[in-house]
């Protein structure tokens, strides 16, 4: 499954869309846990530190996105979203923004970002929605990476769902099912 992704220009809107092979569950597991988060947020080449990850209305995940030391990939990069809504398989709604170190966001980064999920024949879909104030902003966006970062880290995750649930245990019930790739 390949990721798919929308420009929308008129309504200052990036849509990025894959589908897995997996539960809800897991993959919300995979997006909310900072064990999994470490092995897929970001592009190819890039690690991800979590220093908070409070999953609740009001709540905030603070991260650094650094390149790996062997591929000389730019500069880190700090962020933090603030979450406004978490309903749990389903959807998460955050604020994103770039930050300096010490966690004061960089004026004018701020990206509204909703992420839904859907499940439907053993297939769990992501859709993600960020927002921006501005065409132009969009257009920055997509010149720094934005679309290639969000297509390396959902490849990632598939990764990660299909490790994650090859390690867990079958049990009863367990709908689980992992990507063939």
């Amino acid at each position: 499954m390949t990721v798919r992704v929308t420009k929308d220009l008129e309504g200052n809107r990036l849509v990025v869309e894959r589908s897995y092979e997996a539960s809800a569950d897991l993959v919300w597991a995979c997006w909310t846990r900072p064990e999994h988060l470490r092995r897929w947020w970001g592009p190819h080449g890039w690690l991800v530190d979590v220093f908070e990850l409070d999953l609740r209305p009001g709540g905030s995940w603070r991260y650094r996105l650094r390149p790996e030391a062997e591929h000389g990939l730019g500069e880190e990069q700090w962020g933090q979203a603030t979450y406004r809504v978490v309903d749990a398989p389903h959807r998460l709604e955050f604020d994103d923004a770039f930050t300096d170190p010490s966690g004061l966001p960089v004026e004018g980064s701020e990206m509204p970002t909703a992420v839904r999920m859907a499940t439907s024949g053993g297939r769990t879909s992501v859709t993600i929605t960020v927002t921006f104030t501005a065409a132009a902003r969009l257009e920055q966006a997509e010149a720094i990476g934005m679309v290639e970062g969000f297509s390396d880290a959902l490849e990632r995750l598939a990764a990660e769902v299909t490790t994650t649930a090859e390690a867990r245990p079958a049990g009863p019930g367990d709908e689980t099912t992992t990507e063939k790739r």
